[in-house]
């Protein structure tokens, strides 16, 4: 991201269109590439006309060699930046992921335990009751906090004995 941030920097400098690009190419999947000619200015002329040329051919053999070799190394640092996005993006996303599937398999384990640890760790109050009356040797009892069953009683006596009619011997109710 800093290449690309110094690319368009350089190009905001140069009023270079990214769309039809005078100095700066981008070459899609590779990097960017200088598609300008270069001058190398020399402070230092000597006076004799082979040096001139000399040095002009020497010029422009290093410039050649050296947009090349700055070429490549764009290309080069642009695709190795592109692979270190690319490795820490999918890197990032299998944590990600990896994590949200613990937080999801820990979440389903807390709501398999919690039910189960109330169940065990906890103990129910145990009910007192009280007699409401004994029907042929049947004690009938009813919780301390139930609301009066006088009005009942002859259905409940009813019930009772018709059950200890059909049920005798083992089944037959004690309580």
């Amino acid at each position: 991201s800093s290449l690309t941030q110094a690319i368009s920097t350089l190009r905001k400098m140069l009023k270079d269109s990214t769309k039809s690009p005078e100095f700066v190419k981008t070459v899609p999947k590779r990097g960017y590439q200088l598609i300008c000619s270069v001058e190398r200015i020399n402070p230092l002329l000597s006076d004799s006309t082979n040096n001139v040329n000399d040095a002009a051919s020497e010029a422009l053999d290093q410039e050649e060699l050296e947009n090349e070799i700055s070429t490549d190394a764009v290309q080069t640092s642009s695709s190795e930046i592109g692979r270190d996005v690319a490795h820490n993006a999918g890197t990032s996303t299998k944590m990600a992921a990896s994590q949200k599937n613990w937080l999801i398999k820990g979440l389903f384990l807390l709501a398999a335990l919690l039910p189960l640890c109330v169940v065990l760790l906890t103990n129910p109050s145990e009910s007192k009751f009280r007699l409401l009356e004994n029907v042929n040797g049947v004690e009938v009892l009813t919780p301390l906090n139930h609301p009066p069953l006088q009005a009942w009683m002859p259905s409940i006596r009813q019930c009772v004995n018709k059950y200890a009619e059909t049920h005798t011997g083992d089944s037959a109710p004690v309580k």
